[in-house]
């Protein structure tokens, strides 16, 4: 506890620290380490005067601290086996005036670290304008990731938490974060002081007065730069700042979740209660996990492995024994998310015989994203160099296009159908990732984990849904004049439609909304083929012909 001592210094201040160090027993948690923000006199306006102190006389049921003037972070860690990678910054709130340090940041802490996160407690200066303790919680976020490594934290995956006030310094925090609220001191302010993710837990000092608009100079940096924002409020309370600041977002095209709940006041922190407000850690738990921040720590760094393995022609990493099916879609989606300058054209189908899933250990087939990057035309009649795509195989396959956005379950194939735009023939060109891992079969996690191969898919002419039965198309593909196979729509197990609606099911199951004209493609009819030298025609009777080519 020496750097707690260092950082109060007087007699009276290690009066302070022994009533905050017990503060912490109770939570039965200590700081790794306790760090001051500035080499010297720090920037921005300040009104403390004196020693920093506990709040008298201001009835609450939580510690408040005040006249902070110099301001420090407090470090708290999960065991080393439990750490995730993600961190967040958590700005206490206090009107500017006083620190809610007990409930609305020893708590938040410790709340934090159970669920594997690295929890940073910033001490900001009080009482003082919102910009200084943007400054602070800006230094703050620079000094963290600068220091990542050492934390084993992931420097993209640090987020920052703010309580009433300190949700006022979170948006003074994003929205002039380039440049920054202060000029540099040092070589750490080169880093960046942008969080990754922002919450926002019952915000105040947002709006104009009564106006119900966000104030300046906030409301004209707000844009689609932004981070992922999470609101929560309850309407007895000021939710008119949520409600505006989240809407002023969604107009930027930055994804927002908002939550406000009938009643429960304000300053609720993260304490139990029998009201429904008591219950939005989990839906912070939720949108964490949906954004990946809560991917353990093999699936960060197998992700990371397996992304920059892909970009060469050597081998690739397998899935981690340890994982289930469900890290691994858990990390397609973290691929995903990596290949930033990309969009999802739609989804794919793996194991989509019974012969497939039985081999598997499975009762469904398996999915994968396509990305936008990888879609050609078979009007251009393709020429595909193999250099550049090695161990390429050939599928033939029947592609759906979706006519409405789908986030929820299919309960029969009706549904399924009815969802569909248009019916295309698809030629998918994945890569075959099993010789490169050295195998010969792929696990469901090798092949989920990998996002299954999926690179090139050559996509044909829209033939209207309500004309074409797809069972009974019956598809051929020739390379010269050999003929490697022959099938039918019924190649997939119960048919076209059930597997469409397993596929969309397994797509919505982990996550993704599938929106409208995103294309979906059954899985291979007559399975993969080798992709040799040639030139290639598939024909799908009704729905048309694709041709392609393959070069050395």
């Amino acid at each position: 506890m020496k750097t707690l001592v260092q950082t109060f210094g007087s007699r009276h201040s290690t009066i302070l620290c022994s009533l905050f160090i017990f503060t912490l027993s109770v939570y039965g948690m200590e700081p790794t380490e306790t760090f001051t923000l500035w080499p010297a006199v720090p920037p921005g306006q300040s009104s403390a005067r004196g020693e920093e102190k506990k709040v008298e006389g201001r009835p609450r049921p939580f510690y408040q601290i005040t006249d902070v003037s110099k301001p420090t972070v407090s470090v708290f860690l999960p065991p080393k086996e439990r750490r995730l990678g993600t961190a967040l910054l958590i700005l206490p709130g206090g009107g500017l005036q006083r620190l809610a340090i007990e409930s609305e940041g020893l708590e938040v802490a410790n709340w934090a670290v159970a669920h594997g996160l690295a929890a940073f407690v910033v001490k900001y200066r009080v009482p003082a304008p919102a910009m200084t303790g943007a400054m602070d919680g800006q230094r703050a976020l620079s000094l963290i990731r600068a220091r990542a490594k050492e934390w084993e934290i992931d420097p993209d995956s640090i987020g920052a938490i703010g309580f009433s006030a300190g949700g006022e310094i979170a948006a003074w925090m994003v929205t002039h974060h380039s440049p920054r609220c202060y000029e540099a001191v040092d070589a750490t302010d080169s880093v960046s002081c942008q969080p990754d993710f922002v919450a926002m837990i019952y915000p105040g000092g947002l709006t104009a007065g009564n106006s119900g608009t966000i104030k300046e100079p906030l409301a004209s940096k707000i844009d689609g730069k932004s981070p992922p924002m999470f609101f929560v409020h309850a309407s007895d309370d000021a939710a008119d700042n949520s409600l505006a600041y989240a809407l002023a977002l969604k107009k930027a095209r930055v994804p927002v979740e908002v939550h406000i709940y009938r009643d429960g006041a304000h300053g609720f922190g993260m304490r139990e209660s029998g009201s429904p407000v008591g219950t939005w850690t989990a839906r912070f738990e939720d949108w964490m996990r949906s954004l990946g921040y809560l991917d353990k720590a093999f699936v960060r760094s197998y992700a990371r492995d397996f992304f920059e393995a892909s970009k060469a022609t050597g081998a690739l990493p397998r899935f981690p024994e340890a994982g289930t099916l469900e890290d691994a879609y858990f990390t397609q989606k973290r691929l995903v998310r990596g290949l930033k300058d990309t969009t999802i054209a739609g989804y794919k189908g793996a194991a989509v015989t019974d012969e497939s899933q039985r081999a598997l250990g499975l009762n469904h087939p398996l999915t994968g994203v396509l990305l936008s990057s990888g879609r050609l035309n078979a009007a251009d009649r393709p020429v595909i160099q193999l250099a550049s795509a090695p161990d390429t195989v050939v599928e033939t396959e029947i592609g759906y296009v979706i006519d409405e956005n789908l986030a929820t379950q299919l309960t029969n194939d009706t549904q399924a159908r009815e969802a569909v735009r248009s019916i295309v023939p698809v030629i998918e060109l994945p890569q075959n990732y099993a010789r490169r891992m050295g195998i010969t079969t792929m696990t469901a996690n090798d092949m989920v984990g990998s996002n299954i191969g999926s690179t090139r898919f050559i996509v044909g002419t829209p033939t209207n849904a309500a004309s074409v039965d797809t069972n009974t198309v019956r598809v051929s593909l020739k390379r010269d004049t050999q003929t490697l196979h022959q099938a039918t729509g019924a190649f997939v197990k119960d048919g076209q439609w059930t597997n469409l609606r397993l596929l969309l099911n397994q797509v919505t199951a982990h996550g993704y909304t599938v929106r409208a004209g995103s294309i979906i493609i059954c899985g291979a009819l007559g399975g993969p083929k080798p992709g040799e030298p040639g030139k290639y025609q598939a024909d799908y009777g009704e729905l048309g012909s694709i041709e392609f080519e393959l070069q050395k």
